[in-house]
């Protein structure tokens, strides 16, 4: 219940402080996948969070383009939660950015734990393309965590192993 309070109190915060035009300062973008996990946790506390399996990809990613992967973390944890926790519409097959959509999974879907409980992948996002290439293809998987109110990032930034691996 505590930690409930916690962010709760925290989201009321941040909201008073966007309302008056301050923004928070935040730690730079990861330059690299070293970085990533550990900017996830200092920048989107509360907000998003990585699931084991998704800092498992993270140690051995191919794909190139760590910025991108970035925004597409920075989208998911406030414009998509937002969307969530307001209730501010459908987020089925809406682009984010150029050449990046937001989806749901379909035939992928899977569950996968997650401190202690169950949850299902029911969404990812995706770049452009069906290319497998692990370099030039991005997918991160996630679920909203009603009971956090947070999204988590069940993996990335490549496929999944599924029927069409």
């Amino acid at each position: 219940r505590q930690l409930h309070a916690s962010w709760a109190r925290i989201e009321t915060l941040e909201d008073a402080l966007s309302k008056s035009g301050t923004t928070l300062d935040a730690a730079p973008d990861p330059e690299n996948w070293d970085e990533f996990a550990e900017w996830c946790d200092a920048v989107f506390s509360g907000k998003l969070a990585l699931a084991p399996s998704a800092r498992r990809g993270l140690r051995k990613a191919l794909f190139q383009d760590v910025a991108l992967a970035a925004n597409c973390v920075r989208w998911l944890a406030e414009d998509a939660r937002n969307r969530f926790v307001d209730g501010g519409g459908a987020l089925a097959n809406i682009p984010v950015f150029d050449g990046i959509t937001n989806a749901p999974c379909g035939g992928d879907e899977y569950t996968f734990d997650y401190q202690g409980r169950r949850l299902s992948a029911n969404w990812h996002l995706k770049n452009g393309g069906n290319t497998r290439q692990p370099e030039r293809c991005l997918r991160i998987y996630y679920t909203f965590d009603a009971q956090y109110r947070q999204i988590v990032v069940s993996d990335m930034p490549a496929h999944i192993r599924s029927a069409a691996s």
